[in-house]
């Protein structure tokens, strides 16, 4: 009986993860009806007032704006929040433009990421370059996760591209 109690002890040690899960950047899209958003009305707020300058700034059709996308994540510790987004839309100068040709394979685009403690108090908000960025599409194939380390206070970010890791777009971010 002792043995087995040690067994589902060690299989219960065995099952609980060392590092937090990875959770996916959640997408608000502006201007456009063809594209899911995954943000919830909070986080759509949020990029509205993190990007408010770029939303306004963003080309123009005879009718309306050009739609944008915004990738959107926080983290939580105790009554600190910290929030992180990219934004990118057509001829936005906070990405690089994307390869194109026969040859190419990505999907994603580098950009810039800003970085605020939320709410914000008039604290500058960090922008942070080389992020790679997917938007648009399928997000149970492509998409952007993060997870927290709170020990080491390091937010991890990594690029799924159509089901698979990209080690390139791998990013650490020591917070604090």
């Amino acid at each position: 009986m002792a043995a087995l109690s040690m067994g589902q002890a060690f299989l219960a040690q065995a099952q609980m993860p060392s590092q937090p899960a990875w959770q996916p950047m959640r997408e608000a899209v502006f201007d456009s009806s063809n594209f899911p958003s995954t943000a919830s009305p909070e986080d759509r707020a949020i990029a509205q007032r993190i990007w408010a300058n770029e939303l306004m700034a963003r080309l123009k059709d005879e009718q309306r704006f050009l739609p944008g996308f915004a990738l959107i994540g926080d983290v939580r510790e105790g009554e600190k929040r910290i929030v992180f987004s990219m934004f990118a839309a057509a001829a936005s100068e906070h990405c690089e433009p994307a390869a194109n040709g026969a040859a190419v394979q990505d999907i994603f685009v580098e950009c810039r990421m800003r970085v605020v403690g939320w709410p914000p108090t008039g604290r500058h908000i960090a922008e942070l370059p080389g992020y790679c960025m997917i938007y648009g599409g399928d997000h149970k194939k492509n998409r952007v996760e993060y997870r927290y380390d709170t020990s080491a206070q390091t937010l991890h970010f990594r690029t799924i591209q159509f089901g698979k890791v990209v080690p390139a777009c791998s990013r650490a971010l020591k917070l604090g």
